[in-house]
């Protein structure tokens, strides 16, 4: 099984936009919020700030305290909102606890201009259509590496497990407009793996599918994370699918670093949009089989 590197293709986007906002005079601006000082979501922050710092931009980090109010949450969005310095806005998710019940009301409050995660109800609800300003990067980054194996994509067969809003809720809407029949999951059974062209897999247990599963040469996308015996590990067993035909996108170095990479499109995007410039930007979109 061909390991497709995330880790590559997430550079190779960064620099096309590094090219392209350097050639034109743009630097980006991202705003990211951060309520509470979870280190965990600190750290992923920093992963971003250097991404964003990668493709010519440069990013104002708020950080609020802990308990802060649902409406001192509000109103230093629409502070940002409001400022045509910052190109797009970043709530890291997850809010606290006392916050959680609010979650869609706070995301609503970013203008969908610049939602550059895709999070806002509102840009979620009009991807059905063809009225979304932006689409989540998770999302996004699935479709970049299914693309790239599949360039031509109608009737193919895809197997979605899980149930969130960023990444199979809008994996599942994309490809049922580009043609593609779509099956749905909660959760890993055994055999989906053999049921699918395409498999993207967010629920499951930390190494369940193993190479002896698979019978035919799917492409498998592993969207799911865990920490299982001192190391970060995936839904597939890695070592495992070596003999095996077809493509996997593996955990780590799979999805992680090219959801970034399309946070930085997506805000490129916003600041070109912003600066009067609507032609987009132009990412190396290369066929995994050459």
């Amino acid at each position: 099984m061909q390991i497709i590197s995330g880790t590559e293709i997430a550079a190779q986007i960064r620099e096309s936009l590094r090219e392209a906002n350097e050639k034109e005079g743009i630097r980006p601006v991202l705003a990211i919020i951060v309520v509470g000082y979870q280190q965990e979501s600190l750290s992923y922050v920093r992963l971003k700030e250097k991404a964003v710092t990668s493709i010519g931009g440069e990013t104002h980090l708020m950080v609020m305290p802990e308990n802060s109010s649902k409406q001192s949450l509000l109103n230093s969005i629409d502070r940002l909102n409001q400022d045509k310095g910052v190109d797009g806005i970043l709530l890291q998710l997850p809010l606290p606890d006392h916050l959680q019940k609010d979650k869609e009301e706070i995301l609503s409050a970013i203008s969908l201009e610049k939602d550059v995660d895709g999070f806002t109800p509102a840009n979620r609800g009009l991807l059905s259509g063809d009225g979304a300003e932006f689409t989540s990067c998770a999302a996004l980054a699935c479709l970049e590496v299914i693309e790239r194996v599949y360039p031509e994509l109608e009737g193919k067969r895809a197997v979605l497990v899980g149930d969130s809003f960023d990444v199979i809720i809008p994996v599942a809407t994309i490809l049922l407009k580009r043609g593609c029949p779509v099956s749905i999951y909660p959760n890993y059974q055994e055999g989906l793996v053999n049921r699918a062209d395409i498999l993207v897999v967010e629920k499951g247990g930390p190494e369940i599918i193993e190479g002896a599963e698979i019978k035919g040469s799917p492409l498998i996308i592993d969207a799911g994370f865990y920490w299982e015996a001192g190391h970060s590990c995936g839904n597939v067993k890695g070592d495992s699918v070596t003999d095996n035909e077809g493509y996997l996108l593996p955990v780590p170095g799979g999805l992680g670093p090219m959801l970034i990479a399309k946070l930085c499109e997506n805000l490129s995007q916003a600041a070109w949009r912003n600066r009067g410039n609507n032609t987009g930007i132009d990412t190396d979109n290369r066929d995994l089989k050459d």
